[in-house]
């Protein structure tokens, strides 16, 4: 169906109103932090393929959380738990499962993060976010000159970064060091498309709105399902193949969510906003 033939407003709103739905989906359910931002400890033990975490799990103090996972090799056990737990229980515990007197004789690792140390991590990471969506916003309208079209992209990048957030707070994802990298990162991918997009309206003049509209859709759409497509292969290749690897799982699912959303953000809202201002706002004065 040809563009011009879509109410393109309603279409361009969709987007924005699912950001607010996002929004409201992270106040109810919240968002989980990693001991980087939370402090704690992280425990990892290596063991026997056949290890009962169950057991482990009846064996150790309230306020710990047990996973394993796989790897070439070996098995390992990953325990973290937050500053209030005593840890020498944790490894009483843990040689009374493992049926040792010495922690050494295994392949034993322990991380220690403090309060004010995650405190830190918690504040800057977003203060990084906050300051580099300030400077994008500055750049956008350096390139373009003009308030609705920059404001466009900048409210594009916002919702996708609200659909990443969403994902991780449905999922479980925790807030680290790491999620806060993919959102760095997913900052980039969405201005990209969307300075593609602004660009071949406003720069390029060949051709109606509708056309330019679809030229940039077809490279956009190339470079998004690219990206799609290899972070989804990423995040299959770690759950299935190197489990222990989860830090950069996380990051792909966080992509994932935002560069779904950013195809949304893109080629509805967008894409709308120019065409309302190109042929109706422009056209006014």
């Amino acid at each position: 169906m040809p563009i011009k033939n879509i109410n393109y407003k309603i279409l361009a709103i969709l987007p924005i109103i699912l950001a607010i739905v996002s929004i409201g989906i992270i106040y109810v359910n919240g968002l989980e932090k990693s001991i980087d931002v939370s402090g704690g400890v992280e425990i990892t033990v290596m063991v026997h393929n056949n290890v009962n975490i169950d057991e482990l799990k009846k064996m150790l103090p309230d306020g710990t959380i047990v996973r394993s996972a796989k790897t070439a090799s070996g098995t390992f056990i990953i325990i973290t738990a937050n500053n209030n737990v005593n840890v020498d229980e944790i490894n009483n515990a843990l040689k009374k499962f493992l049926n040792i007197d010495d922690l050494n004789k295994v392949q034993y690792s322990f991380k220690q993060i403090g309060p004010t140390l995650s405190k830190k991590f918690w504040t800057d990471g977003f203060k990084a976010l906050g300051f580099a969506f300030i400077f994008m916003a500055i750049v956008v309208y350096l390139v373009f000159r003009t308030p609705i079209p920059s404001g466009a992209v900048v409210l594009a990048a916002i919702c996708d970064i609200i659909f990443a957030i969403c994902g991780m707070s449905i999922f479980h994802i925790p807030v680290s060091t790491a999620t806060v990298a993919a959102l760095l990162m997913l900052l980039g991918y969405s201005v990209d498309t969307d300075i593609m997009l602004t660009t071949r309206v406003l720069k390029r003049g060949l051709g109606s709105i509708d056309e330019r509209i679809k030229g940039a859709m077809k490279t956009g759409l190339t470079m998004s399902i690219t990206t799609i497509v290899a972070m989804f292969v990423l995040y299959l290749v770690v759950t299935f193949i190197v489990p222990a690897a989860s830090v950069l799982k996380d990051i792909a699912a966080v992509l994932l969510f935002g560069l779904i959303g950013d195809i949304m953000t893109t080629w509805l809202t967008n894409a709308g906003i120019l065409k309302y201002y190109v042929e109706e706002y422009k056209g006014k004065k």
